[in-house]
């Protein structure tokens, strides 16, 4: 029988500034495991992390995706984009 167990699953969470409180709890409550980082360093947290999954702010979509898409390192890693509903 194998005992051992997987750590929880990695999410970068990226943003332009103010991270989404409940997104990050959702996510925390998941049982994830939820690192954050602003768009403007998104490419060195990730490659520094290396996530399971990146969800973006949509707000910072297009060029952390063009970024991440084209590092051979990251390339494999799920995006997300989401928008905050108000």
């Amino acid at each position: 029988m194998n005992t051992t167990t997987r750590p929880p699953p990695s999410v970068l969470l990226v943003h332009n500034g103010n991270p989404y409180k409940a997104h990050v709890k959702h996510l925390t409550d998941a049982g994830l495991n939820v690192s954050e980082s602003h768009a403007e360093t998104a490419l060195a947290e990730t490659l520094r992390i290396n996530p399971d999954i990146v969800v973006l702010d949509f707000g910072c979509d297009g060029d952390v995706t063009a970024q991440l898409k084209s590092h051979e390192a990251t390339k494999h890693i799920p995006i997300i984009a989401l928008v905050e509903l108000t």
